[in-house]
C-alpha cells in the first residue's frame, strides 16, 4: 500500500501541470456558471463530468506510466534495445538515441580496454617463459659444477615465483579450466611435500598428519596443489625451526606452523593483492601476489581460506571445502 502511494504521488508531482491546468479551467468554467446565474444541478453536474474526465485519464495514464517505470528500471541492471519504452515525444526519442550512443560507445571503448589488457598480459607471458630458458641453463650449471644446495634453493625460488606470476596471469586472463574430482589430501600434500624437501632438510623441519590417511575432497587437484604450494611455502620461509602440521578437522584442511607469526592489525589484508605486511617488508622479496591468489582461486573452487595467527608461536591456514568425504 506504501509503495503504491508512492507511485501515485510521483506521478501526480510528475503531471502536475496538466492537473493544475484542470483545476483552473474547472474554476474558471464554475465561477462562469455561477455570474450567469446557472442553476446548482448545472453546476454540480459540470462538476461531476469534469472529474470522471480527469479520473479516466488518470488510469490510463497512471497505467502507462507505470509499465514505462517498470521497463526503466530493468534497463537500469541490464541495457537491452529491447526493454527500451516507445516514445511518445521528440523529446524522449533524442534522450533514446543519446543513451543508445553513449551506450556503443561505452562497449566499444570496454573492448579496446580488454583487447589492451590481454595483448599486454599475452607479452609478459612470453618474456616470462622466455625466462624460464635461462632459469633452466643455470640449474644445469649447477649441476654441473657440484650441485650445491644453497644455489639450488635459490634457484628454485626463482622458478617458484616465476609459476606464480604465471598463473597470476592466467587469473587475469580468466582461463577456467576446471576439472572437478575426488583427491586423495594426503597424497597431495606428500606431492606437494617432495617439491619441497630440500628446504624441510635445510631448517630441519618436521612434518606431521592428523586425520588424513582416507581424507578425499572434492576439487580441482590442479589448482588445490596450487594453493597447497603458496601455503607451505609461506610456511617453510617464516618457520625456522619447529613443526609443519596437517589436520582434517569436518569441512576443512588446518595448515599450521610453529613460525614467527603475523602481527595482529596485518590478519585482515593478508588475502589483499599486492599486500605484504611486517613480515614481508623485512623479507624484501614477497610479492603480496601468493594469499591472495589463493584465496582467489579457492573462492572458483567454492572453498575459503581463513587464517590466524600469533607473533612467536605461529600461523594457521584453513582451507573450507564445500564437500566432502571420509
Amino acid at each position: 500500500m506504501k509503495q503504491v502511494l508512492k507511485l501515485t504521488k510521483a506521478f501526480i508531482w510528475e503531471h502536475k501541470a496538466t492537473y493544475l491546468v484542470w483545476v483552473l479551467l474547472l474554476g474558471t468554467q464554475s465561477l462562469t456558471l455561477y455570474l450567469y446565474d446557472q442553476t446548482q444541478v448545472i453546476l454540480g453536474d459540470t462538476l461531476l463530468f469534469s472529474c470522471l474526465i480527469i479520473f479516466s485519464y488518470t488510469l490510463v495514464a497512471f497505467n502507462r506510466w507505470q509499465k514505462k517505470l517498470r521497463q526503466l528500471q530493468l534497463l537500469q541492471t541490464n541495457f537491452l534495445h529491447e526493454l527500451l519504452p516507445s516514445s511518445t515525444s521528440q523529446v524522449e526519442i533524442l534522450y533514446q538515441q543519446i543513451a543508445e550512443e553513449l551506450e556503443q560507445k561505452l562497449v566499444a571503448e570496454l573492448e579496446h580496454s580488454r583487447l589492451k589488457k590481454q595483448e599486454m598480459l599475452e607479452d609478459f607471458g612470453i618474456w616470462l617463459h622466455q625466462v624460464k630458458t635461462p632459469v633452466s641453463a643455470l640449474d644445469l650449471l649447477i649441476q654441473a659444477q657440484g650441485n650445491d644446495p644453497k644455489m639450488r634453493a635459490e634457484l628454485f625460488k626463482v622458478n617458484e615465483y616465476l609459476q606464480l606470476m604465471l598463473n597470476y596471469l592466467r587469473q587475469q586472463l580468466d582461463n577456467s579450466d576446471l576439472v572437478f574430482e575426488q583427491v586423495a589430501l594426503d597424497k597431495v600434500i606428500k606431492e606437494v611435500l617432495k617439491k619441497y624437501a630440500l628446504f624441510f632438510a635445510q631448517k630441519g623441519l618436521r612434518v606431521e598428519f592428523i586425520d588424513l590417511d582416507t581424507t578425499t575432497v572434492t576439487t580441482d587437484k590442479k589448482w588445490l596443489i596450487f594453493i597447497l604450494e603458496q601455503l607451505i611455502f609461506n610456511a617453510i620461509k617464516y618457520t625456522n625451526t619447529g613443526t609443519i602440521t596437517f589436520i582434517f578437522n569436518g569441512d576443512h584442511l588446518a595448515i599450521k606452523d610453529t613460525g614467527i607469526g603475523i602481527q595482529s592489525q596485518d590478519i585482515p589484508r593478508v588475502f589483499e593483492k599486492g599486500f605484504t605486511g611486517y613480515n614481508g617488508r623485512q623479507d624484501q622479496r614477497a610479492s603480496g601476489l601468493g594469499l591472495y591468489l589463493s584465496q582467489k582461486v579457492a573462492l572458483k573452487l567454492g572453498c575459503k581460506l581463513e587464517l590466524t595467527s600469533k607473533v612467536g608461536q605461529g600461523t594457521t591456514v584453513k582451507i573450507y571445502f564445500p564437500k566432502h568425504y571420509k
